[in-house]
């Protein structure tokens, strides 16, 4: 299976990227990870352990002997790693933000698109952005018909961020359509709505000013990729300018905390005590999502 989580993600510990190397190592050790992946090999695989100061031979054996939840995994990584300050999380977080491909690497990803990502009729160098169309591509080609889906029976959670943006930069509207996508191929986890009333419809209506019917159809019948889900929307938008309702969505997303009831059913889900340390809902989301992930992973 391609690696939906995104090094954009984060835990509790605040670290990017770290989730995404402990599920795809989780991925590996069920015998699920695509062949393409390196299990810990990569450039922010390594690096993000370096500045824990823990060896990449020791992580990848306590997940595949002990196949922790990420709760777990964290805990682990806490009580065994050098620590991280959080002005040194913090920097390492934005060199994994702006981090821009080589040459090299952008034509390799460039030919698996189908040619240069544009926006605003500049290309698109950012590797976080282009890793994510990658992952998108390549789990639309490979994954979404393939057996290590079906294995999952009916059950595959959303692992596409709130955060995960495309060329756009717009936040949830990735995750929307994949949980459509999703919900249209009857793959879809029992507990999410494959276009809900939260994010889903404030992104849609609020943010983007679409209708959410119309969007939600074009989803269902043309089946598109992320990518040409971004330029059905640009032609819907017809140069319309939603900078402002963006940025405003924006704010509210990533400052949103969960109500009482909400919060408590995600930490009934973690199987975990609130003592009111976890209290956004991206971070909880994060949380629930990889979860119930792991759990239909080694079910």
């Amino acid at each position: 299976m391609i690696p939906l989580v995104s090094s954009v993600c984060y835990g509790p510990l605040n670290l990017c990227q770290l989730p995404r190397t402990w599920w795809k190592i989780s991925l590996n050790s069920a015998g699920c990870l695509d062949n393409e992946y390196p299990e810990c090999g990569g450039v922010l695989d390594l690096k993000v352990l370096q500045v824990l100061g823990l060896r990449s031979e020791a992580v990848v054996a306590f997940v595949h002997e002990e196949r922790p939840d990420y709760l777990s995994f964290e805990k682990w990584v806490a009580e065994n790693s050098s620590g991280v300050s959080k002005s040194d999380a913090e920097k390492w977080n934005e060199s994994v933000r702006i981090r821009v491909h080589r040459q090299e690497k952008l034509d390799d990803i460039y030919g698996t698109l189908g040619g240069a990502v544009c926006f605003n009729e500049e290309a698109v160098t950012s590797a976080m952005v282009l890793n994510r169309l990658e992952d998108w591509h390549l789990y639309c080609l490979r994954d979404i018909d393939a057996s290590p889906v079906k294995y999952w029976q009916g059950k595959v959670v959303p692992l596409i961020s709130s955060l995960d943006t495309g060329p756009m930069g717009v936040l949830q509207i990735a995750r929307t359509w994949h949980k459509v996508q999703l919900e249209t191929a009857g793959l879809l986890h029992h507990d999410y709505p494959g276009c809900g009333n939260g994010l889903d419809r404030r992104v849609i209506e609020e943010a983007l000013g679409l209708d959410r019917d119309q969007v939600v159809d074009y989803l269902t019948s043309a089946n598109p990729g992320y990518l040409e889900f971004e330029r059905w929307i640009r032609e819907q938008l017809g140069g319309r300018d939603v900078s402002e309702s963006v940025t405003e969505f924006h704010h509210f997303l990533e400052g949103r905390i969960h109500a009482d009831e909400k919060r408590a059913e995600i930490h009934a889900t973690l199987e975990r005590n609130d003592d009111g340390s976890w209290m956004k809902g991206v971070l909880l989301n994060h949380l629930e999502d990889w979860h119930l992930a792991h759990a239909q992973l080694y079910r």
